[in-house]
């Protein structure tokens, strides 16, 4: 499947240094404009002027967590009447975990380690499905 990332702005959260510049290159590869930060804080520090299309974050941050940054992100969107796609690429890999996520605002949920072509994939029908809400299962 070819994807197109092509000037998306996407906003990656994660504490782990590897895992931040890793999803960074990924998704500069494929033209996406990214932003990364360590901390759930930094995330809603810079959320409002960058505006991203799509979230990457990794629920298990120090001090507030993902859960915490979505719920905050997924407010903020009701006020404005815009909402980003966000997906939790996570350590906490359990049934429970995703479930939570899903329940917290997050659109998906992928267990690291990562497997390239289905992160691509799961972004794309995330980023598809918010902007044609009849694709959402």
């Amino acid at each position: 499947m070819n994807h197109s990332f092509k000037n998306k702005r996407i906003l990656v959260v994660d504490y782990n240094t590897d895992s931040r510049e890793l999803l960074s290159v990924l998704f500069e590869q494929e033209q996406a404009q990214v932003l990364s930060v360590s901390s759930a804080r930094e995330a809603l520090e810079v959320y409002e002027d960058f505006q991203p299309d799509i979230l990457l974050c990794e629920l298990l941050l120090p001090g507030e967590d993902g859960y915490w940054l979505i719920r905050r992100i997924r407010s903020l969107e009701a006020k404005r009447g815009r909402q980003s796609s966000a997906i939790a690429v996570t350590v906490a890999a359990s049934e429970q975990d995703r479930q939570l996520a899903l329940a917290a605002g997050f659109d998906s949920h992928i267990a690291k380690p990562l497997k390239v072509d289905d992160l691509l994939a799961i972004a794309a029908i995330v980023e598809d499905s918010q902007r044609c809400p009849q694709l959402a299962q």
